[in-house]
Parts: C-alpha cells; structure tokens; sequence
C-alpha cells in the first residue's frame, strides 16, 4: 500500500549517504525493541556503509507519534546558530532530514558519539544552558521555530492546545484563564519582550537531554522542550522544579532576565490544573496545530510495510 511522507527539512549538505525514506522508517521500527532504554524511548542509532571520506558512519534518529516538526526546526537553527558563532560551552547535532509519515514524526540528524551527562555535572551543563538562553529568536511568534504547540510545564500535561500566532494571543489567554477561575493579577508581557525579546526557553532541565562529547564539550539532544518564550516563562520553569531536582541547582548558577510577571503565570498554571483543560479562557476560533502551519518542502510516495510495537 502506499503512503504519503511530507517532508520538512531536506538539507542539501547533508552526508551522501544518508538512506531513503523507507529505509530510515523501517529501520526505525526494526531496531527501536532491541535499542530502547529507559531514558531512550524514541531514538535509534543507525550504522550506514560509507562510500567516501565525507559520509558518515552513523546517525540518530528520534522518531515518533508526538515527535513534531517544530521540534526539527528549533534544533536545526540552535545548532547552526551555535556552529556559526563558534560557541565554545555548547553544540546541537545537526539536522539532516525530517518529515512526516503517517502519524509519525522523524528526525534524521548527527549521531553524537559521547556519554550521557549525569547529576554532577551541574556547573557544565549550567554554561551549555546559558548560552542556549542567549540565543536570539528568528521572529516574533512563540513556540518552537515556525511555529507549533509549545512544550513547557505551564500547560497541562505540558504541550499547549493553542498554536499561538502572536505574543499577544498567548497573554490574552494567560488573562483569559486568571478572569474566567476568578484569580487576581493579569500578565503583561510588553515590559520584558521590549527589554528583551523572546528568549529560548529550556524547559526541560534534565541530565539525560545533555551529553558531553569525546572532548567533553556539552551537547544538548532533546529539543521537544524548546521553544522561545517571554522571560517570564523560563522563570516559571525554574520555580517548576524542585529545591533538591538538577534543573533548579542548574537555575541557581544562571543569568537571566528577571519578571514580575511569573506570579500571574503560577496562579493561572494552578488554575487549570483542575479542568485538565489547556483551552479554558481561550475564546478564539482558531485553536490546535491546524491554526498555523509549517511549510512543507517536498511530498513523496512510499511503500512500507513495518511492525509498529
């Protein structure tokens, strides 16, 4: 049977050998049971046979039913934003495919041959966290690069039901929510957005998202949690975790924009929680990943026929 596989990134420096599409699905249902781990659920490596000096031997790829493009995009312009300014605390494996099959997500990238980091590396994970923050946004949309469901432990279940297409569309929602449960305060992102813009929010400050490399150079390798935010969001996420978690000793040791705003987002975060709802208080028409749209590159036909676990 056919099938359709909608492709998002195809990056044209990519290494020759980099297999077909049908290849890289079934090879990730092939070896995804005899690969996982409990810290690994979603990832595979790949071994290729290289042709040429410039082929590579391997590659990883993360794939899945809640792998989403805009995870794709935000890793690809942090890595070459980070190997453009030669940025020496921090690097991202770079992104050679990714597209859509079914209702599956697949990111083809740069397998990082290292170990994964571990609670004592706080202070070097906390550099590679600090430069990732100081990344600048490509727009003014929040969310993941393009645009998408944000990920960030403010929602339920912490994925956004709403593509927001404007900062002002999330605040009116952050408003939306503090009004309809009766709560006090409103957010107001203007002040820190024109201080500071939009800034990548790392909201999921864990050991196994981080590597170091055969130099020991920190490689971050999880961006589903990444999006950029109001300054007031990543605050939250610090205060999210708790006193003894690695993510807030990681918070401790860094520099970033303070707001005043992160009270308001607490009491509206708390006043969902009981609806199990990320929608209440919103009141436009367009809401769910249909409100936007990532741009397709290339369609194309494929027949596979795998054994899904």
């Amino acid at each position: 049977m056919s099938t359709q596989a909608y492709i998002f990134i195809n990056d044209e420096e990519k290494p020759s050998n980099i297999p077909d599409y049908e290849t890289i699905i079934t090879k990730c249902f092939t070896l995804l049971p005899l690969q996982s781990t409990a810290w690994n659920v979603s990832g595979v490596r790949i071994t290729l046979p290289r042709r040429c000096e410039e082929d590579t031997s391997d590659i990883w790829v993360k794939f899945g039913l809640g792998i989403t493009m805009g995870e794709a995009r935000t890793q690809q312009y942090v890595a070459r934003y980070l190997q453009a300014h030669k940025e020496p605390a921090v690097r991202a494996p770079q992104v050679y495919v990714a597209f859509t099959w079914e209702k599956y997500g697949f990111i083809v990238s740069e397998y990082v041959d290292g170990q994964m980091c571990s609670n004592s590396d706080t202070t070097l994970v906390a550099s590679a966290v600090q430069a990732l923050i100081r990344i600048p946004s490509p727009d003014s949309t929040p969310g993941p690069v393009g645009g998408g469901l944000i990920e960030h432990p403010f929602f339920v279940d912490r994925v956004s039901s709403i593509w927001y297409e404007s900062v002002k569309e999330l605040q009116d929602h952050v408003n939306g929510i503090l009004r309809v449960t009766g709560r006090k305060g409103r957010v107001d992102f203007t002040e820190e957005i024109n201080a500071h813009g939009l800034i990548l929010c790392v909201s999921d400050l864990k050991p196994v998202n981080f590597m170091k490399d055969g130099g020991s150079r920190v490689v971050a390798i999880d961006f589903g949690g990444y999006s950029f935010l109001p300054p007031s969001f990543f605050g939250f996420s610090t205060r999210f975790e708790g006193p003894a978690s690695f993510g807030y000793r990681v918070s401790t040791l860094l520099s970033y924009p303070p707001s005043d705003q992160v009270g308001p987002l607490l009491s509206a975060a708390g006043a969902i929680v009981p609806f199990g709802n990320n929608s209440i208080g919103y009141h436009q028409e367009d809401e769910g990943e249909g409100a936007g749209g990532l741009m397709v590159t290339e369609e194309v036909t494929l027949s596979v026929t795998v054994t899904i676990y």
